[in-house]
């Protein structure tokens, strides 16, 4: 492949900085992990929405961006739920929320404490 152009590119650098793998550090019931990463906001209440499950036992202050591959902030997540008794929180990324995103790749960045998940959802439009 002489010339991948600018979209592998910047794909292969997305894939580098965010791992595809959903699933994050196990922790004694069950883990943080993303519970879908296949995106299709059509409006039927199947996976219309990103949904990331955060261990917080702690209930410390939890934050998600969202980024296109061009590194821009596409979107925030908003905690759906918290400081549940299983010490989970839910947050959650509405992908028409704030103008339609476009379809494609997407990188996701959750922040706990210390500790960063990062992974990549494919928006299907």
């Amino acid at each position: 492949m002489k010339n991948p152009g600018p979209i592998l590119r910047r794909l292969l650098a997305a894939l580098l900085l965010a791992p595809a793998a959903a699933f994050c550090a196990p922790y004694p019931n069950g883990g943080s992990q993303a519970l879908n990463r296949f995106v299709t906001p059509n409006g039927d209440g199947k996976n219309d929405t990103f949904i990331f499950r955060c261990y917080n036992p702690r209930y410390s202050g939890v934050t998600g961006k969202i980024y296109d591959l061009a590194g821009r902030v596409a979107g925030t997540m908003r905690v759906k739920s918290s400081n549940n008794a299983d010490y989970f929180d839910l947050l959650e990324w509405v992908p028409d929320s704030g103008g339609k995103k476009r379809g494609g790749i997407y990188i996701y960045r959750i922040r706990i404490e210390a500790t960063v998940y990062k992974g990549t959802i494919v928006l299907i439009r």
